[in-house]
């Protein structure tokens, strides 16, 4: 089993669960959150990224899914492809964790 945590800007929100439902993810959960920008060199052009700084916050999502190992790599390979087709200045990021034991 994997856990697969996906953040995205939420502007992507209706694209994410459509890509979810192609995959036939039915179970998952999902929070709002604040993204940030960083700048590596303090000036006004941040660099992207998820860590807060000097900017104002970007709404965005974290989504998280707990599924069999087929699942995981499809959805991965779906958002990789999602990020390739659409050239994104800020890509939606995922990644996957291995689940040694759930209760």
């Amino acid at each position: 089993m994997k856990l697969v945590a996906i953040m995205s800007l939420d502007s992507y929100r209706d694209d994410l669960h459509a890509l979810l439902r192609e995959r036939k993810i039915e179970v998952f959960s999902e929070l709002d959150i604040e993204g940030y920008h960083q700048s590596s060199d303090g000036g006004v052009n941040p660099t992207p990224g998820w860590f807060r700084g000097g900017t104002p916050p970007t709404d965005s999502t974290l989504t998280w899914a707990f599924l069999n190992d087929e699942q995981a790599d499809h959805l991965l390979d779906t958002i990789a492809d999602f990020n390739e087709r659409r050239d994104l200045e800020r890509p939606v990021r995922a990644f996957q964790m291995s689940v040694d034991r759930a209760v």
